[in-house]
């Protein structure tokens, strides 16, 4: 029976996905990692490559912000408070390695004065004296 699909596209057989599955398996081992984390790095790196063409940038972006974590309007406990800089800092460090985001921009949304914006240390002088 011949194939029914066009010429264009493509199907991947069981025995293609199970050897490249096997190839990954033998490197995971030899290099002392998971499968699994192979998988990560193959992900973030393709990631990483669509990063560099602007029209995509921005696409990218928009995705990953909606999955970033928001801020309660009352932190109930400590330890919900350190769940969320934990899960906030987990998320900054991804747009990071993915090049969602520049380290500036990344300050610039966790501070509370924004760069362009001058300090001010009001008696310093006077606190940091010697006596």
């Amino acid at each position: 029976m011949p194939n029914q699909l066009s010429k264009t596209k493509r199907r991947q057989s069981l025995a293609e996905h199970s050897a490249v599955l096997a190839a990954l398996a033998t490197i995971a081992r030899r290099e002392k990692t998971t499968v699994m984390a192979l998988l990560r790095e193959a992900a973030r790196e393709t990631v990483r490559k669509r990063t560099v063409l602007p029209e995509q940038v921005n696409e990218l972006r928009a995705v990953v912000r909606r999955l970033e974590p928001r801020m309660p309007a009352q932190f109930k406990t400590p330890a919900h408070l350190s769940r969320y800089k934990r899960a906030q800092r987990e998320f900054d460090q991804v747009m990071l390695d993915l090049k969602l985001a520049a380290p500036a921009e990344v300050q610039d949304r966790n501070s509370l004065v924004r760069a362009s914006q001058p300090l001010r240390l009001l008696n310093f002088a006077q606190a940091h004296a010697s006596v």
